[in-house]
């Protein structure tokens, strides 16, 4: 039997028997209150669960490789497959029906509108990704849904009330007030050999202007590279070597490390980058305690927000509009304004601040779930973890 398949049946008696409801109202499990945002979550994929696993007893057809990418315009046998596959999973109308093998305005639509549900630039042109996609088996959509159902039962008693949220696959942070979406921006994660951890803690300082104390690895096997094939690259990158992370470190100077030692080994110092617009973590970095070193903060390389598939931080989450963060988490502070906001900007050190309400934060894992407007979301499984 097919791995995804019998994954289906196993999972299908704990999360389609059981639904999550049950769990939360049988007095005699004493389960503390559900979050009425975890458990609408969970609700909605169920609902969705139906229609794929009735696409596994009939299977939505395959679409062929083509030499050209299927787009308005084009005619192709490939075409009639394309609009069945749509018509599966409701992005195209049943009732939509052509005699040839046309791609059409229509058609066109209702690719955009997948695309739109997979996390794909959504330009209404069947290219190598957007074929992938639509050619993922039902069988492994089904097991896709039942494993984020779990999920959202996991995370059940840590969604409530003010918290924000990243969500890893997705690329994007939330934020929410009483189950209300108050915020919604892009985000860059860990790269999927330097993973973003899933975690749940508390938003309790932020830092503006900060310095960035250099990881170890990072020093040791970007920066030291960097430093002997250009000399001139820490006065560059405004980069001091500091002999520990003491606030009272002594500087050492460049020229009084051995930097053939250093690559070869270990590099015994430590970097750090002054504050400044080119600082890498930007003007505010968002602190949370963790065993995993990570926090959220801003970044001088706004282009990459425009890049669809943004798995490229060494672990931390770089936030595209860290300033609308910051107004969400010091809302109800009545010394904060835009005065007190500008002249944490204006220093040229380091300025802690504590927020007005320590926030729950967490970085999660969700590839598959239903949007606002009730459309069944899929997106990439960039570590692996649905296995």
């Amino acid at each position: 039997m097919n791995k995804c398949v019998r994954n289906i049946f196993l999972l299908f008696l704990c999360v389609v028997i059981f639904p999550f409801h049950v769990f939360a109202e049988e007095e005699s499990f004493a389960v503390p209150t559900i979050s009425l945002f975890a458990e609408k979550n969970y609700e909605q994929l169920r609902e969705m669960l139906p229609l794929y696993q009735n696409a596994v007893m009939h299977p939505w057809p395959t679409i062929p490789e083509t030499n050209k990418k299927l787009k308005i315009g084009i005619k192709n046998s490939a075409v009639v497959f394309l609009r069945e596959r749509l018509k599966a999973t409701r992005d195209l109308p049943e009732y939509y029906n052509r005699p040839d093998d046309l791609f059409d305005r229509s058609l066109a639509q209702a690719v955009k509108a997948f695309q739109n549900r997979n996390g794909l630039v959504a330009d209404g042109i069947v290219g190598k990704m957007t074929l992938q996609a639509l050619n993922v088996s039902p069988a492994e959509r089904v097991n896709q849904i039942l494993i984020n159902m779990q999920r959202w039962i996991n995370l059940s008693h840590q969604l409530s009330g003010r918290f924000v949220m990243v969500n890893i696959p997705d690329y994007q942070l939330y934020a929410y007030d009483n189950d209300e979406k108050i915020l919604t921006m892009k985000a860059i994660v860990g790269k999927p050999e330097a993973e973003t951890p899933e975690l749940q803690s508390q938003i309790s300082r932020l830092v503006f202007n900060p310095y960035w104390n250099v990881p170890t690895k990072i020093a040791q096997n970007e920066i030291v590279k960097k430093v002997q094939e250009n000399p001139g690259y820490l006065d560059e990158n405004r980069l001091k070597i500091l002999s520990s992370e003491e606030d009272n470190a002594r500087e050492i100077d460049q020229d009084q490390v051995d930097w053939y030692s250093a690559q070869t080994n270990g590099f015994p110092y430590r970097f750090r980058q002054e504050p400044g617009l080119d600082n890498s973590l930007g003007v505010v970095k968002f602190e949370f305690q963790n065993s995993h070193d990570v926090y959220l903060h801003d970044t001088p390389a706004k282009e990459l927000f425009n890049q669809d598939e943004r798995a490229l931080s060494h672990g931390c989450v770089r936030l595209e509009n860290p300033l609308a963060l910051v107004d969400f988490l010091m809302d109800g502070n009545p010394d904060w304004n835009e005065e007190r906001l500008q002249e944490m900007l204006d220093s040229d050190r380091p300025k802690y601040v504590k927020v007005s309400r320590p926030t729950q934060i967490v970085i999660t894992y969700i590839t598959a779930w239903v949007d606002d407007s009730g459309a069944m979301n899929f997106r990439d499984d960039i570590y692996g973890k649905d296995n």
